[in-house]
């Protein structure tokens, strides 16, 4: 029995990729609900969900915890998870924390806790993750990795004051939207930040990143993400550097375009599938989580470090 912290993203990304992806019943807070039943895609797990009072009593009955709260509350339930003995399984939404010192902290807490530990970075869980991975092998040192990511975020869409759009709370290009590829790019080993730029109307509203890194054996890597964009669209492509074509990666609406929705995730949030795989792993033997979580958490901080930033010409 898996509880959900959460009553967005918890119920319409982790609540079908836990009982349709993984077989597992969730147990939810009865304040959570009203937001549940107002979500006609989940109907069809109505029977699978157990209501508890509340987060503790929810808490209680579990053996894992989905934590997909805003970053300034997930550090505040974090260590309330870590000390319930019953808990053996814990899942963090990104960004573990608003800023990287403090994610870094809360990870060296959850590494010493001898629970299983996953952290919602799922990029590496796309076809073309896998397809960036394989690329690199054959690549060597020489040529260019470059990955570009436009859209309008939902914040900017509908003029929300909300956390995704401020830095300080955790949200902005770099820290929600950025913090997937720079878990990606660690893992794959890239070490180095070469350059970081950011622009918008302020320290505090980041709309727009572009970043270089390198890492020992692997061509230099480009990214560029535009959450203030009309054009919608996900591509990667690495070119050689003898000159030739690009050789296309990703050509995607949005990262998670390529992950089918059709069959038993029809009706679904695009995302669930990844999550599905993300959320397996809570029950598969692997060796390398802390190692990447610690990768991840490093290089963040070194591209914040590293960061410029740029004033442009939109209301904050």
């Amino acid at each position: 029995m898996i509880a959900i912290l959460g009553s967005g993203f918890g119920l319409y990304g982790y609540l079908p990729a836990l009982v349709k992806g993984c077989g597992q019943r969730v147990v939810l807070s009865e304040r959570h609900r009203e937001p549940f039943h107002e979500r006609r895609e989940l109907a069809r797990f109505a029977d699978d969900v157990q209501w508890e009072r509340d987060e503790a009593s929810a808490l209680d009955c579990a053996d894992g915890v989905v934590l997909a709260l805003q970053p300034s509350h997930q550090s505040e339930w974090i260590p309330r998870c870590l000390v319930r003995p019953n808990l053996e399984r814990i899942l963090v939404e990104k960004p573990l924390a608003p800023c990287p010192e403090t994610a870094g902290a809360l990870l060296e807490d959850l590494g010493r806790s001898g629970k299983v530990i996953r952290i919602g970075y799922t990029f590496r869980c796309t076809d073309w993750g896998q397809r960036i991975r394989a690329a690199l092998k054959q690549a060597g040192e020489g040529g260019r990795l470059f990955i570009q990511w436009s859209f309008l975020a939902h914040h900017f869409r509908h003029d929300l004051r909300n956390w995704k759009r401020f830095t300080d709370s955790g949200g902005g290009a770099i820290r929600f939207y950025g913090i997937q590829l720079i878990a990606l790019l660690a893992e794959l080993g890239y070490e180095v930040v070469i350059s970081s730029h950011t622009f918008g109307n302020s320290v505090d509203v980041i709309e727009r990143w572009t970043a270089s890194f390198r890492g020992p054996g692997l061509p230099e890597c480009e990214v560029a993400v535009d959450t203030r964009s009309a054009i919608e669209k996900f591509s990667a492509s690495f070119f050689s550097s003898a000159g030739e074509p690009g050789t296309v990666l990703a050509d995607l609406i949005d990262p998670f375009e390529s992950t089918t929705t059709a069959g038993p995730w029809e009706g679904l949030d695009r995302r669930v599938p990844a999550l599905s795989h993300l959320c397996r792993s809570l029950w598969e033997q692997t060796i390398d989580e802390d190692v990447r979580y610690k990768a991840t958490i490093d290089l963040w901080r070194r591209v914040e470090e590293r960061t410029s930033f740029k004033k442009v010409g939109h209301d904050g």
